[in-house]
């Protein structure tokens, strides 16, 4: 164990592979269709009026974003509801990813998925931001625009703040409590104020964390920081 302690020390490649190994990147589009409906109703939605006639930036992390599945669904749903905003000529959307393993994150930032792993998306959807080349599905140039992927780990201070919404689904399961509300803490920190927390539909918020944030809806476990 010694020996391996120090490869992991002075190798980086090793180090990036155990990292792999370690990371659950379970992940679909449209992964509990329902979620992202409300995604869109109760957080993306209220952030464009919000932004009001003037107009601005619309920012979204997606935190523990893995091979990118979730990422690039949460920028469709930003963009189709875009389309519909009022104030969209003044309103600019992105979407950071970030993840641990850097190998998940070079699978997202290629984009290319088997037809299999795109047969949650809507036809039109899937039509509209990918292009289909020899059987795989490749996120086409909508969608990259709208999204950055960084190599980060969710126990560190956040790398960047006043996010409007931060999706963290299906993540803090793997986490012992008292990581689990040092995350928490991170992706408070992160949110601007009345900024919205998404979390998986089997996670919680519980002890101290809970009272930084107000309660939107229960079922999709949709969560408001306090001003």
């Amino acid at each position: 164990l010694s020996d391996y302690v120090r490869l992991l020390l002075s190798s980086e490649e090793e180090t990036t592979q155990f990292i792999g190994a370690l990371s659950i990147n379970v992940t679909d589009f449209f992964r509990d269709v329902g979620a992202f409906e409300a995604l869109s109703e109760k957080v993306i939605r209220p952030v464009l009026r919000s932004k009001g006639a003037s107009g601005g930036i619309v920012r979204i992390w997606s935190a523990g974003c893995a091979t990118g599945q979730e990422l690039y669904t949460i920028a469709m749903c930003l963009e189709e509801e875009l389309k519909r905003s009022e104030n969209r000529e003044n309103i600019m959307g992105s979407v950071t990813g970030g993840d641990l393993s850097k190998k998940a994150l070079a699978f997202a930032r290629r984009g290319v998925y088997s037809g299999e792993q795109v047969k949650n998306i809507p036809l039109r959807l899937l039509k509209e931001y990918f292009v289909e080349r020899d059987g795989t599905y490749e996120v086409g140039d909508v969608l990259r625009r709208r999204v950055r992927l960084v190599n980060e780990n969710l126990l560190d201070e956040p790398q960047s703040r006043f996010f409007d919404a931060v999706v963290c689904r299906n993540v803090l399961i793997y986490f012992s409590r008292p990581m689990h509300d040092q995350v928490v803490m991170n992706l408070h920190r992160s949110l601007r104020p009345n900024g919205y927390l998404m979390l998986g539909r089997t996670e919680s918020l519980v002890g101290t964390p809970r009272l930084h944030f107000d309660l939107v809806d229960a079922e999709n476990r949709i969560f408001r920081k306090k001003g």
